[in-house]
Protein backbone atom coordinates (compact mmCIF):
# COMPACT_ATOMS: atom_id res chain seq x y z
CA UNK A 1 0.00 0.00 0.00
CA UNK A 2 0.87 3.54 -0.76
CA UNK A 3 0.00 7.25 -0.87
CA UNK A 4 -1.27 8.62 -4.22
CA UNK A 5 -0.11 12.18 -4.51
CA UNK A 6 -0.46 14.25 -7.89
CA UNK A 7 1.22 17.35 -7.88
CA UNK A 8 0.49 20.45 -10.45
CA UNK A 9 -0.95 17.89 -13.11
CA UNK A 10 -1.89 18.87 -16.31
CA UNK A 11 -3.61 16.63 -19.29
CA UNK A 12 -3.41 18.77 -22.76
CA UNK A 13 -4.77 16.88 -25.80
CA UNK A 14 -3.29 16.97 -29.08
CA UNK A 15 -6.11 19.45 -30.35
CA UNK A 16 -5.40 21.66 -27.45
CA UNK A 17 -8.20 20.68 -25.14
CA UNK A 18 -7.16 21.28 -21.54
CA UNK A 19 -8.82 18.23 -19.54
CA UNK A 20 -6.95 18.89 -16.18
CA UNK A 21 -5.74 22.31 -15.24
CA UNK A 22 -2.80 21.77 -12.12
CA UNK A 23 -4.54 19.47 -10.39
CA UNK A 24 -3.00 18.85 -6.90
CA UNK A 25 -4.08 16.08 -4.55
CA UNK A 26 -2.73 13.84 -2.11
CA UNK A 27 -4.66 10.53 -1.04
CA UNK A 28 -3.03 9.27 1.75
CA UNK A 29 -1.49 5.66 2.28
CA UNK A 30 -5.25 3.82 3.24
CA UNK A 31 -7.33 6.63 2.61
CA UNK A 32 -10.34 6.35 0.27
CA UNK A 33 -11.03 9.72 -1.81
CA UNK A 34 -13.92 10.07 -4.25
CA UNK A 35 -13.03 11.70 -7.76
CA UNK A 36 -17.04 13.40 -8.29
CA UNK A 37 -17.93 16.11 -10.55
CA UNK A 38 -20.60 16.15 -13.75
CA UNK A 39 -20.17 14.23 -17.72
CA UNK A 40 -16.86 15.67 -18.98
CA UNK A 41 -14.83 17.13 -15.97
CA UNK A 42 -11.88 15.30 -15.88
CA UNK A 43 -12.69 12.89 -13.36
CA UNK A 44 -10.99 9.84 -15.35
CA UNK A 45 -8.72 11.53 -17.26
CA UNK A 46 -7.32 12.28 -13.67
CA UNK A 47 -8.22 8.46 -12.51
CA UNK A 48 -6.44 6.87 -15.93
CA UNK A 49 -3.36 9.38 -15.85
CA UNK A 50 -2.75 7.63 -12.01
CA UNK A 51 -3.51 4.65 -13.65
CA UNK A 52 -0.49 5.23 -16.53
CA UNK A 53 -3.58 4.90 -19.39
CA UNK A 54 -2.88 8.43 -19.90
CA UNK A 55 0.04 10.77 -20.12
CA UNK A 56 0.75 13.37 -17.95
CA UNK A 57 1.20 16.79 -19.78
CA UNK A 58 2.79 18.68 -17.13
CA UNK A 59 3.71 17.69 -13.05
CA UNK A 60 4.46 15.03 -11.40
CA UNK A 61 2.79 11.73 -9.91
CA UNK A 62 4.09 10.28 -6.76
CA UNK A 63 3.44 6.59 -5.74
CA UNK A 64 4.78 5.82 -2.22
CA UNK A 65 7.75 8.72 -2.43
CA UNK A 66 8.26 7.57 -6.25
CA UNK A 67 7.74 9.51 -9.23
CA UNK A 68 6.22 6.82 -12.17
CA UNK A 69 5.34 9.38 -14.54
CA UNK A 70 7.54 7.49 -17.07
CA UNK A 71 6.30 4.48 -15.36
CA UNK A 72 3.77 1.78 -17.37
CA UNK A 73 1.03 0.94 -15.62
CA UNK A 74 2.31 -2.33 -14.84
CA UNK A 75 5.49 -1.03 -12.92
CA UNK A 76 3.00 1.58 -10.81
CA UNK A 77 1.35 -1.57 -9.30
CA UNK A 78 -2.02 -0.85 -9.11
CA UNK A 79 -5.20 -2.69 -9.85
CA UNK A 80 -8.39 -0.83 -11.77
CA UNK A 81 -12.14 -1.64 -11.80
CA UNK A 82 -13.52 -0.40 -14.96
CA UNK A 83 -17.17 0.10 -15.46
CA UNK A 84 -17.13 -2.84 -17.48
CA UNK A 85 -16.44 -5.88 -15.55
CA UNK A 86 -13.84 -6.95 -18.09
CA UNK A 87 -14.16 -10.84 -17.37
CA UNK A 88 -13.35 -13.36 -19.64
CA UNK A 89 -16.49 -15.35 -20.48
CA UNK A 90 -14.39 -18.60 -21.37
CA UNK A 91 -12.92 -18.59 -18.06
CA UNK A 92 -14.42 -19.69 -14.55
CA UNK A 93 -14.52 -16.78 -11.61
CA UNK A 94 -11.35 -18.74 -10.25
CA UNK A 95 -9.62 -18.39 -13.61
CA UNK A 96 -10.47 -14.56 -13.85
CA UNK A 97 -10.04 -13.59 -10.79
CA UNK A 98 -6.04 -15.28 -10.48
CA UNK A 99 -5.62 -14.68 -14.28
CA UNK A 100 -3.21 -11.30 -13.48
CA UNK A 101 -1.38 -13.44 -10.87
CA UNK A 102 -0.70 -16.62 -13.68
CA UNK A 103 0.77 -14.16 -15.74
CA UNK A 104 3.19 -12.97 -13.66
CA UNK A 105 4.29 -16.25 -13.03
CA UNK A 106 3.34 -16.64 -9.18
CA UNK A 107 3.09 -20.16 -8.08
CA UNK A 108 -0.02 -22.27 -8.52
CA UNK A 109 -0.38 -22.89 -5.17
CA UNK A 110 -0.47 -19.19 -3.82
CA UNK A 111 -2.61 -18.31 -6.31
CA UNK A 112 -5.62 -20.78 -5.35
CA UNK A 113 -4.66 -19.62 -1.53
CA UNK A 114 -5.20 -15.39 -2.85
CA UNK A 115 -8.07 -16.29 -5.03
CA UNK A 116 -9.68 -18.32 -2.04
CA UNK A 117 -8.97 -15.30 0.70
CA UNK A 118 -10.71 -13.13 -1.92
CA UNK A 119 -13.37 -15.27 -3.05
CA UNK A 120 -14.39 -15.76 1.63
CA UNK A 121 -13.90 -12.00 1.67
CA UNK A 122 -16.48 -11.41 -1.38
CA UNK A 123 -18.81 -13.99 -0.81
CA UNK A 124 -18.02 -16.22 -4.11
CA UNK A 125 -16.79 -19.03 -2.38
CA UNK A 126 -19.58 -21.18 -3.91
CA UNK A 127 -19.23 -19.65 -7.64
CA UNK A 128 -15.34 -19.92 -8.61
CA UNK A 129 -16.38 -22.71 -10.92
CA UNK A 130 -18.88 -20.94 -12.42
CA UNK A 131 -18.49 -19.10 -16.16
CA UNK A 132 -19.18 -15.35 -15.85
CA UNK A 133 -22.41 -15.37 -17.99
CA UNK A 134 -23.45 -17.80 -15.19
CA UNK A 135 -23.85 -14.49 -12.63
CA UNK A 136 -25.85 -12.03 -11.69
CA UNK A 137 -24.39 -8.52 -12.27
CA UNK A 138 -23.58 -7.94 -8.93
CA UNK A 139 -21.66 -11.02 -8.75
CA UNK A 140 -19.70 -10.15 -11.73
CA UNK A 141 -18.54 -7.10 -10.35
CA UNK A 142 -17.61 -9.16 -7.08
CA UNK A 143 -15.25 -11.25 -9.58
CA UNK A 144 -14.31 -7.78 -10.79
CA UNK A 145 -13.17 -6.47 -7.58
CA UNK A 146 -11.75 -10.13 -6.51
CA UNK A 147 -9.38 -9.98 -9.46
CA UNK A 148 -8.07 -6.48 -7.82
CA UNK A 149 -7.82 -7.57 -4.61
CA UNK A 150 -5.48 -11.18 -5.34
CA UNK A 151 -3.35 -8.70 -6.99
CA UNK A 152 -2.00 -6.84 -3.49
CA UNK A 153 -1.86 -3.66 -5.13
CA UNK A 154 -0.64 -0.71 -3.94
CA UNK A 155 -3.79 1.26 -5.01
CA UNK A 156 -7.49 0.54 -6.34
CA UNK A 157 -8.56 2.93 -8.84
CA UNK A 158 -12.13 2.36 -9.33
CA UNK A 159 -14.11 4.02 -12.49
CA UNK A 160 -17.50 4.51 -12.12
CA UNK A 161 -17.92 0.40 -11.26
CA UNK A 162 -21.74 0.70 -10.37
CA UNK A 163 -22.98 2.27 -13.14
CA UNK A 164 -24.08 -0.97 -15.15
CA UNK A 165 -26.26 -2.09 -12.22
CA UNK A 166 -29.76 -1.36 -11.14
CA UNK A 167 -30.37 1.09 -8.46
CA UNK A 168 -31.18 -1.09 -5.58
CA UNK A 169 -28.11 -3.06 -6.30
CA UNK A 170 -26.00 -0.41 -6.55
CA UNK A 171 -27.05 0.79 -2.84
CA UNK A 172 -25.95 -2.91 -1.93
CA UNK A 173 -22.62 -3.20 -3.57
CA UNK A 174 -21.94 0.98 -2.28
CA UNK A 175 -21.99 -0.75 1.03
CA UNK A 176 -20.02 -3.51 0.38
CA UNK A 177 -17.45 -1.83 -1.33
CA UNK A 178 -16.93 0.76 1.50
CA UNK A 179 -16.89 -2.23 3.75
CA UNK A 180 -14.14 -3.90 1.90
CA UNK A 181 -11.98 -1.13 1.70
CA UNK A 182 -12.13 -0.36 5.46
CA UNK A 183 -11.67 -3.99 6.08
CA UNK A 184 -8.54 -4.12 3.18
CA UNK A 185 -7.00 -0.93 4.01
CA UNK A 186 -6.25 0.21 0.62
CA UNK A 187 -5.26 3.20 -0.87
CA UNK A 188 -8.53 3.91 -3.14
CA UNK A 189 -9.39 5.96 -5.83
CA UNK A 190 -12.76 5.84 -7.35
CA UNK A 191 -14.46 7.98 -9.52
CA UNK A 192 -18.53 8.66 -10.02
CA UNK A 193 -20.66 10.87 -11.40
CA UNK A 194 -23.41 10.26 -8.77
CA UNK A 195 -22.83 12.82 -5.89
CA UNK A 196 -24.73 10.28 -3.36
CA UNK A 197 -22.70 7.40 -4.09
CA UNK A 198 -19.56 10.28 -2.97
CA UNK A 199 -21.97 11.38 -0.15
CA UNK A 200 -21.56 7.71 1.61
CA UNK A 201 -18.48 5.81 0.67
CA UNK A 202 -15.39 7.87 0.52
CA UNK A 203 -13.04 9.19 3.53
CA UNK A 204 -12.91 12.43 1.55
CA UNK A 205 -14.38 13.87 -1.67
CA UNK A 206 -12.86 15.63 -4.57
CA UNK A 207 -15.20 18.00 -6.68
CA UNK A 208 -14.07 18.53 -9.99
CA UNK A 209 -15.59 21.31 -12.82
CA UNK A 210 -14.03 21.67 -15.89
CA UNK A 211 -11.11 19.75 -14.88
CA UNK A 212 -10.23 22.42 -12.45
CA UNK A 213 -10.82 21.02 -8.21
CA UNK A 214 -13.50 22.77 -6.68
CA UNK A 215 -13.00 21.69 -3.07
CA UNK A 216 -11.83 18.53 -1.50
CA UNK A 217 -13.28 17.43 2.56
CA UNK A 218 -15.02 15.15 4.18
CA UNK A 219 -18.63 14.53 2.81
CA UNK A 220 -20.36 16.20 5.90
CA UNK A 221 -17.76 19.17 5.75
CA UNK A 222 -18.49 19.83 1.49
CA UNK A 223 -22.66 19.29 2.53
CA UNK A 224 -22.24 22.25 5.27
CA UNK A 225 -19.51 24.55 4.16
CA UNK A 226 -19.12 24.65 0.54
CA UNK A 227 -16.36 26.81 -0.61
CA UNK A 228 -18.41 28.12 -4.21
CA UNK A 229 -21.47 28.09 -5.44
CA UNK A 230 -20.65 25.12 -7.93
CA UNK A 231 -20.02 22.71 -4.50
CA UNK A 232 -23.06 23.96 -3.31
CA UNK A 233 -25.28 22.94 -6.08
CA UNK A 234 -23.77 19.99 -7.31
CA UNK A 235 -23.46 18.48 -3.90
CA UNK A 236 -27.24 17.08 -2.08
CA UNK A 237 -30.04 15.61 -3.36
CA UNK A 238 -32.42 17.62 -3.77
CA UNK A 239 -30.30 20.06 -4.72
CA UNK A 240 -29.61 23.28 -2.78
CA UNK A 241 -31.90 26.27 -3.78
CA UNK A 242 -30.13 28.95 -4.66
CA UNK A 243 -31.35 32.41 -5.95
CA UNK A 244 -30.46 36.03 -5.88
CA UNK A 245 -31.82 37.94 -2.79
CA UNK A 246 -31.01 41.14 -1.00
CA UNK A 247 -29.41 41.75 2.65
CA UNK A 248 -31.17 44.54 4.82
CA UNK A 249 -31.29 45.17 8.32
CA UNK A 250 -33.93 44.40 10.65
CA UNK A 251 -34.12 45.87 14.12
CA UNK A 252 -30.74 44.66 15.66
CA UNK A 253 -30.22 41.92 13.28
CA UNK A 254 -30.05 41.17 9.46
CA UNK A 255 -32.59 39.79 6.94
CA UNK A 256 -33.37 38.92 3.74
CA UNK A 257 -35.85 40.24 1.38
CA UNK A 258 -37.22 37.66 -0.59
CA UNK A 259 -38.50 40.08 -3.70
CA UNK A 260 -42.43 39.60 -2.68
CA UNK A 261 -43.14 40.84 0.30
CA UNK A 262 -41.16 38.47 2.73
CA UNK A 263 -38.24 39.01 5.16
CA UNK A 264 -36.37 35.97 6.46
CA UNK A 265 -34.48 36.64 9.59
CA UNK A 266 -30.60 36.06 9.04
CA UNK A 267 -29.48 34.09 12.63
CA UNK A 268 -26.24 34.79 14.28
CA UNK A 269 -24.69 31.23 13.25
CA UNK A 270 -25.12 32.25 9.66
CA UNK A 271 -23.67 35.43 9.87
CA UNK A 272 -20.40 33.69 11.99
CA UNK A 273 -20.45 31.20 9.31
CA UNK A 274 -20.86 34.02 6.42
CA UNK A 275 -19.05 36.49 7.89
CA UNK A 276 -18.83 38.81 4.32
CA UNK A 277 -22.67 38.79 4.40
CA UNK A 278 -22.71 41.67 7.36
CA UNK A 279 -20.68 43.97 4.69
CA UNK A 280 -23.25 43.20 2.08
CA UNK A 281 -26.53 45.30 3.91
CA UNK A 282 -28.22 46.94 1.23
CA UNK A 283 -26.54 44.43 -1.88
CA UNK A 284 -27.56 41.41 -3.52
CA UNK A 285 -26.05 38.29 -2.25
CA UNK A 286 -26.73 34.62 -3.49
CA UNK A 287 -28.49 32.47 -1.30
CA UNK A 288 -28.36 28.87 -0.26
CA UNK A 289 -31.05 26.89 1.44
CA UNK A 290 -31.15 23.32 1.36
CA UNK A 291 -34.28 21.71 1.42
CA UNK A 292 -34.56 20.48 4.66
CA UNK A 293 -34.06 23.33 6.42
CA UNK A 294 -37.69 24.52 5.75
CA UNK A 295 -40.24 24.78 8.52
CA UNK A 296 -43.56 23.20 7.59
CA UNK A 297 -44.92 25.52 10.92
CA UNK A 298 -43.48 29.17 10.70
CA UNK A 299 -43.31 31.18 13.46
CA UNK A 300 -44.19 34.95 13.71
CA UNK A 301 -41.52 37.07 12.50
CA UNK A 302 -40.03 34.34 10.40
CA UNK A 303 -42.65 33.99 7.78
CA UNK A 304 -42.32 33.25 3.92
CA UNK A 305 -46.21 33.69 2.43
CA UNK A 306 -48.22 33.03 -0.22
CA UNK A 307 -46.18 30.13 -1.98
CA UNK A 308 -47.84 28.23 -4.51
CA UNK A 309 -47.62 24.78 -4.48
CA UNK A 310 -46.49 23.47 -7.52
CA UNK A 311 -45.69 19.74 -6.94
CA UNK A 312 -46.00 17.63 -3.84
CA UNK A 313 -43.87 14.17 -3.78
CA UNK A 314 -45.22 11.58 -1.60
CA UNK A 315 -41.62 10.02 -0.67
CA UNK A 316 -42.91 7.39 2.33
CA UNK A 317 -40.45 9.25 5.25
CA UNK A 318 -40.01 12.32 3.99
CA UNK A 319 -42.26 15.17 1.64
CA UNK A 320 -40.94 17.40 -1.11
CA UNK A 321 -43.14 20.24 -1.98
CA UNK A 322 -41.92 22.49 -4.86
CA UNK A 323 -42.87 25.85 -3.96
CA UNK A 324 -43.58 28.18 -7.08
CA UNK A 325 -41.44 31.50 -5.84
CA UNK A 326 -40.51 35.16 -6.58
CA UNK A 327 -36.62 34.90 -6.53
CA UNK A 328 -34.11 35.01 -9.43
CA UNK A 329 -32.32 32.44 -9.92
CA UNK A 330 -28.42 32.28 -10.68
CA UNK A 331 -27.68 32.22 -14.34
CA UNK A 332 -24.13 31.05 -14.86
CA UNK A 333 -21.58 28.06 -15.78
CA UNK A 334 -21.32 27.64 -12.17
CA UNK A 335 -25.73 26.60 -12.16
CA UNK A 336 -25.44 24.66 -15.71
CA UNK A 337 -22.17 22.70 -14.61
CA UNK A 338 -24.02 22.13 -11.18
CA UNK A 339 -27.09 20.86 -12.88
CA UNK A 340 -25.03 18.42 -15.20
CA UNK A 341 -28.02 19.23 -17.27
CA UNK A 342 -28.97 21.10 -20.39
CA UNK A 343 -32.18 20.63 -20.49
CA UNK A 344 -33.02 21.39 -16.16
CA UNK A 345 -30.77 24.43 -16.96
CA UNK A 346 -33.16 25.42 -19.91
CA UNK A 347 -36.31 25.33 -17.29
CA UNK A 348 -34.54 26.95 -14.73
CA UNK A 349 -33.54 30.16 -17.72
CA UNK A 350 -37.68 29.71 -18.64
CA UNK A 351 -38.03 29.91 -14.81
CA UNK A 352 -35.76 33.34 -15.02
CA UNK A 353 -37.73 34.93 -17.13
CA UNK A 354 -41.34 34.94 -15.60
CA UNK A 355 -39.62 36.23 -12.80
CA UNK A 356 -38.67 33.67 -10.14
CA UNK A 357 -37.76 29.88 -9.91
CA UNK A 358 -39.08 26.78 -7.88
CA UNK A 359 -37.50 26.29 -4.66
CA UNK A 360 -37.92 22.51 -3.15
CA UNK A 361 -38.77 21.89 0.79
CA UNK A 362 -38.39 18.87 2.54
CA UNK A 363 -40.80 18.13 5.57
CA UNK A 364 -41.55 15.05 7.56
CA UNK A 365 -44.88 13.04 5.87
CA UNK A 366 -48.14 14.15 7.07
CA UNK A 367 -50.87 16.12 5.49
CA UNK A 368 -50.23 17.04 1.81
CA UNK A 369 -51.07 20.46 0.97
CA UNK A 370 -53.28 20.92 -2.45
CA UNK A 371 -51.01 21.96 -5.87
CA UNK A 372 -52.31 25.18 -6.78
CA UNK A 373 -52.77 26.57 -2.97
CA UNK A 374 -50.85 29.22 -1.57
CA UNK A 375 -48.96 28.20 1.85
CA UNK A 376 -46.53 30.09 4.32
CA UNK A 377 -43.20 28.37 5.27
CA UNK A 378 -40.29 29.57 7.71
CA UNK A 379 -36.82 28.65 7.56
CA UNK A 380 -34.18 27.93 9.53
CA UNK A 381 -32.10 31.13 10.24
CA UNK A 382 -28.70 29.41 11.74
CA UNK A 383 -28.98 27.61 8.27
CA UNK A 384 -28.59 29.71 5.52
CA UNK A 385 -25.38 29.93 3.10
CA UNK A 386 -23.86 32.92 1.06
CA UNK A 387 -21.95 33.46 -2.00
CA UNK A 388 -20.65 36.11 -3.91
CA UNK A 389 -23.15 36.74 -6.52
CA UNK A 390 -20.60 37.29 -9.29
CA UNK A 391 -17.52 35.09 -8.29
CA UNK A 392 -19.78 32.03 -6.63
CA UNK A 393 -17.23 32.65 -3.87
CA UNK A 394 -18.83 31.67 -0.31
CA UNK A 395 -18.99 34.92 1.58
CA UNK A 396 -16.34 33.81 4.05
Amino acid sequence: MASVEMKNVNKVYPDGYHAIHDLSLTIEDGEFVILVGPSGCGKSTALRMVAGLEEITAGELLIGDEVVNDKTPKERDIAMVFQSYALYPHMTVAENMGFSLKLSKTPKSEIEARVNDAAEILGLEEHLNRKPKALSGGQRQRVAMGRAIVRQPKAFLMDEPLSNLDAKLRVQMRAEIAALQNRLGVTTIYVTHDQVEAMTMGDRVAVLKFGVLMQVDAPQVLYENPDNLFVAGFIGSPAMNLGIADVVQEGDGLALDMGDGSTLPIGQASVDKYPGVAERVGQRVAVGMRPEHFLREPEAGNRWDDLEVELVEMLGAEMLVHLKTSVPPIISDDMRAALDDDDAFEELERQAASGGQQFVARFEPGAPPKIGSQISVGFRKDKFHFFDADSGDALK
